[in-house]
């Protein structure tokens, strides 16, 4: 079954895969198809249905230039530069149909960054799955929900929720690049929480009230407007935000997933795309800021100086050649605004980092971010095969906090070689 129409069911469902024929191996075109099985299942009341299930198994090496230290010995390296590691190990179940609807996304999974390739702070990196530098997931599940759809116009869902941001999504096989970009590693989390979902004609609404970021605080409201251009759901934009009602956690503290800049922050975005015969185009943008009135004088720290704020964009271009073969082009940029002469710019403006200590691989306030990846693709039925080569280039950081050894580097480059294999049928 093709991915369009396995997302195209979710979307009833209350799915946040607003963007169905990007989420699959080398963008929109002819080849762009993600396996699927499909049972259906009797005897079963409410559960009775069609259920699909997908899922698979990757693995990649990398090297890259200007490493930054290693400070985890079960990394996962060969030599001074190489790594290797697993990277996901999936299943995806959905029953879209009916009244009540079921999703689970369970397994091993990690998602690296474009330009976050380190292990001294980073989670997103490409440590080895299972390292100090790049943890396990704690547990077998991704997210999963349920839904009660008892009009064409309306539902709800309610358990580990999917984020309602961007065009990204963290199972890899799912984008047309191996790194997301920047600006999926700064948004909303899947979170425990409640959503409502409106439909009409070509347009869906969902609001989110939830704990993201994990902070077990049930206090980010999220919001997501798709209008589809098309029939299909091909041609579509999207319009996102959240804001976090409440305060969660203080500067410097123990938190979960993203720095305390990232936890109490506001976000708005958008996002598009649109396939052209064997192009397709996927632009998206998003303005991120902390509030000042998350730092208080009961907090024990200053408050900001400035408003800190990150603002990002990047573009999906990809071709499809023929069937079994595609190449994506992505290009991003982000910017992080700080005043340097605050002493507590590590703790408001290091949005990149997710809050990591200021030491070198930790980009400091005042950073811009420019990368670009180039991503083929060769895809046969079940098997895959995708080399990535990222480029990244820093400016307008302070000496220590770039790439290498001494955190001096403004550039680096990365080289990765991924295989997988996915289940179910074509």
């Amino acid at each position: 079954m093709k991915k369009l129409l396995l997302c195209s069911a979710a979307m009833l469902a209350g799915q946040l895969a607003v963007v169905p024929a990007a989420f699959a191996m080398g963008g929109g075109g002819e080849g762009a198809n993600v396996p699927s099985e499909t049972v259906n299942v009797t005897g079963l009341g409410p559960l009775s249905g069609a259920w699909n299930f997908s899922g698979g198994i990757d693995a990649y090496a990398s090297m890259l230039t200007d490493r930054t230290p290693t400070v985890f010995s079960n990394e996962g390296t060969i030599g001074t530069n190489l790594k290797y590691s697993m990277g996901l190990a999936a299943v995806q179940i959905h029953k879209g149909s009916g009244w009540l609807h079921f999703t689970y996304w369970g397994g091993a999974w990690q998602t690296p960054s474009i330009g976050i390739t380190s292990d001294y702070g980073a989670f997103n990196s490409l440590a080895r799955l299972g390292s100090g530098g790049n943890p396990l997931p704690g547990g077998p599940t991704f997210k999963w929900w349920f839904t009660a759809q008892p009009s064409k116009y309306w539902s709800v869902s309610g358990g580990e929720l999917a984020s309602l941001e961007g065009t990204e999504i963290g199972f890899d096989w799912m984008n047309p690049t191996f790194f997301v970009s920047n600006l999926n590693n700064m948004q909303a989390t899947p979170a425990y929480g409640g959503q409502l979902n409106l439909f009409y004609g070509p347009a869906m609404f969902n609001i989110q009230l939830s704990d993201s970021y994990h902070t077990a605080r049930t206090n980010v409201l999220s919001t997501l407007l798709t209008y589809n251009l098309n029939s299909s759901g091909s041609d579509n934009f999207i319009i996102f935000d959240h804001t976090n009602l409440g305060h969660t956690g203080n500067p410097g503290g123990p938190l979960a997933t993203g720095g305390f800049a990232e936890k109490n922050s506001s976000l708005i975005g958008a996002g598009a795309q649109w396939v052209q015969g064997p192009w397709t185009f996927i632009p998206e943008a998003e303005y991120q800021w902390l509030p000042k009135s998350a730092v208080t004088a009961s907090n024990g720290y200053a408050r900001p100086l400035t408003t800190y704020y990150n603002v990002s964009a990047m573009m999906d271009v990809s071709y499809q050649f023929t069937p079994q073969w595609s190449v994506t082009v992505q290009p991003s940029f982000t910017y992080q605004n700080g005043d340097k002469n605050d002493p507590n710019q590590n703790l408001y403006g290091n949005w990149l980092q997710f809050g990591a200590s200021p030491n070198p691989g930790t980009f400091s306030a005042g950073t811009t971010l420019t990368a670009l990846q180039i991503c083929p693709t060769w895809q046969e039925k079940n098997v895959f095969v995708r080399p990535d080569l990222a480029w990244t280039h820093l400016a307008g950081y302070q000496a220590g906090t770039g790439y290498g050894l001494n955190g001096n580097s403004a550039n680096q480059f990365v080289g990765v070689l991924e295989v997988g294999v996915l289940f179910g049928k074509m």
